[in-house]
């Protein structure tokens, strides 16, 4: 059974964040509707919130440019889903952008407490969301497993993501939705048969 806090990790502000990695909770921004792709981030308010759910910003900024800014990125980072999926390299356009995006990205080293003592960490300066969510794209080709990129087994579900478990096993974007709508309807289909 599904807990309050794993339900409110999935969807925050009615986003969903199933994907395990922000670049994939931003392809997961235009889920299937009954008529179609429904868009997500619809309007500057709807960007600014996607932002602060995934934890990339606060209220303030321009709207308008993020919501821009995180469609162009969108439709730029669905074919690299794809390719990922499929086991192959990606191609040098993907590789110029996204490393024209982590050139705006800038750090320092900094000393912060640790659970066992100070420890040394690195802290980005603020950049632009475009960068944060490359810079997840990075690391996640970097380390992440191909095989383990899905899609969820909903037929009317177009959420991706990553399965983290041991055994790689995930069918669904989430447990509390596409999932309990397969157990109550092979639950459903077995006492019909009866």
């Amino acid at each position: 059974m599904t807990s309050a806090t794993e339900a409110s990790s999935e969807f925050r502000d009615g986003f969903p964040f199933v994907g395990g990695s922000t670049w994939l909770d931003l392809l997961n921004t235009t889920p299937a509707g009954e008529t179609g792709p429904q868009e997500l981030i619809d309007g500057p308010e709807r960007a600014l919130a996607w932002l602060r759910a995934a934890g990339l910003g606060d209220a303030a900024g321009d709207g308008s440019e993020a919501m821009t800014d995180l469609r162009t990125l969108r439709a730029e980072l669905r074919p690299v889903f794809e390719t990922l999926e499929a086991g192959q390299p990606l191609p040098d356009a993907v590789l110029a952008s996204v490393n024209r995006r982590l050139a705006g990205l800038n750090g320092h080293h900094v000393l912060q407490r640790g659970d066992n003592g100070p420890a040394l960490g690195f802290a980005f300066d603020p950049a632009g969301p475009a960068a944060q969510i490359s810079l997840d794209l990075a690391r996640f080709v970097c380390e992440a497993e191909p095989a383990r990129l899905k899609r969820c087994a909903a037929d009317d579900c177009t959420l991706v993501f990553y399965d983290r478990g041991r055994n790689n096993t995930r069918r669904w974007c989430t447990m509390s939705l596409c999932g309990n709508r397969d157990k109550v309807a092979r639950f459903r289909g077995r006492r019909a048969a009866r």
